[in-house]
């Protein structure tokens, strides 16, 4: 009987483990389509944007962004999770209605959306901050602070003030 709650404790201390891992597998998996996303996102900004503030915020995404890609690829590929190539669906679809608006209707829909997705993004980046996986709880502190500057950012342009991204 001794042996068999044994078994049964080392069987659940394995699963609860593994799924420890899965979430960070797919946190990882989910932190390099994010930056896809804002990578392409702040290109098409920096093009199409009226307001100059709106353009400047979309380079500082599209350069902020490709760094942090760079950083999420290479821990995928550390712990040998499957490295996506594009955004998620839900993303390319706002990425294919946002190039169909221009001047102001653009800008607006660009700012709201950033605000939004940044939310989201410190939000299940929050949830990480304290993960066994020294190298995630290390590209979690090191993205925070850029997720909330551009949050920030994103709600000054909303705000109609200039926006002023720290770094």
């Amino acid at each position: 009987m001794q042996s068999g709650r044994l078994a049964f404790v080392a069987a659940a201390a394995l699963a609860f483990a593994a799924a420890g891992q899965n979430d960070e597998q797919t946190f990882i998996k989910e932190a390099v389509q994010g930056n896809i996303a804002e990578v392409r996102l702040g290109e098409l900004a920096a093009q199409r944007a009226q307001n100059t503030d709106v353009r400047k915020f979309g380079e500082t995404l599209r350069t902020d962004h490709r760094a942090a890609l760079q950083r999420a690829t290479e821990l995928a590929t550390s712990m040998q999770v499957e490295t996506p190539t594009e955004p998620t669906t839900e993303a390319r679809g706002f990425y294919e209605g946002l190039s169909q608006l221009s001047g102001g209707q653009f800008d607006a829909a660009f700012v709201s959306h950033m605000v939004t997705a940044h939310e989201a993004e410190i939000a299940k980046y929050s949830r990480h901050a304290s993960s066994n996986n020294a190298a995630v709880a290390s590209l979690v502190a090191d993205s925070l602070p850029k997720l909330k500057a551009h949050l920030e950012a994103a709600q000054a342009l909303q705000r109609g003030a200039p926006a002023h991204s720290r770094h």
